[in-house]
């Protein structure tokens, strides 16, 4: 059988947009970097990422390398169908270290090519003397349980050093695991109250998380407070 030239160049351009149609599992990681800002040393922080699979094929996540055992990320799965999402919650331990710090974990999927890549960055004090214009105190929310005190409710202060208003606004995801009621600003020299709530559900239950805010100065000053619950 003879083909014309014109019937000839319509076949391969119909082969070459078949096969150019073969379904493509992607990533796509929206906002992949986070500031912490100022946090305690020897503390344990959480922040949450959204994968999106943005392909046309089933995306498969492989392997999240960390560098360090410091960074933990627990999967509810490692399968996400085209157009769905997975919110995916990274651990981190900052120990001792003091200063600017960082952690950059790697994501491999059967997507291939160059991993992607979060971030995770902030910057270690030992003490709430180095924050300003806002410092809390504690720097370190305890709801911790001991026998039958449950002790499912703690109290902090949040005090402003210098001569303005500062407004706060919390910029992570609110923790699943307790309630956290932050004052909305605190005027110049002076203190406000905030308290931290532990759901019912994890009223039996240990957990780590962190909550981040920004405050409204020059700056635009962030601080995130790590929150723990022990059962002793």
């Amino acid at each position: 059988m003879k083909f014309s030239g014109t019937i000839l160049t319509v076949l391969v351009i119909s082969a070459l947009a078949v096969g150019g149609a073969v379904a493509q599992p992607k990533l796509e990681i929206p906002d992949n970097g986070f500031e912490f800002g100022y946090i305690p040393q020897n503390s344990s922080l959480k922040h949450y990422y959204w994968f999106k699979s943005v392909g046309s094929d089933t995306l498969v996540i492989n392997e999240i390398k960390t560098g360090c055992s410091c960074v933990l990320v627990p999967l509810d799965s490692k399968v996400i169908a085209p157009g769905d999402s997975m919110r995916v919650g990274i651990s981190w331990n900052v120990g001792r270290r003091l200063g600017r710090i960082g952690r950059y974990p790697y994501i491999f999927t059967n997507a291939g090519g160059d991993p992607l890549q979060v971030l995770l960055e902030g910057n270690a004090v030992q003490t709430t003397n180095e924050l300003h214009p806002v410092a809390f105190s504690p720097f370190k929310f305890e709801v911790s349980a001991v026998g039958e005190n449950l002790n499912d409710e703690m109290r902090f202060k949040v005090k402003n050093d210098s001569d303005a208003r500062i407004s706060i606004t919390r910029i992570s995801p609110a923790p699943v695991e307790c309630e956290v009621e932050l004052p909305e600003s605190v005027g110049g020299n002076s203190e406000a109250t905030g308290a931290v709530k532990v759901r019912p559900e994890f009223i039996d239950k240990e957990f780590e998380c962190s909550i981040t805010v920004e405050l409204d100065d020059k700056e635009k000053t962030r601080i995130t407070v790590p929150i723990r619950r022990k059962l002793y």
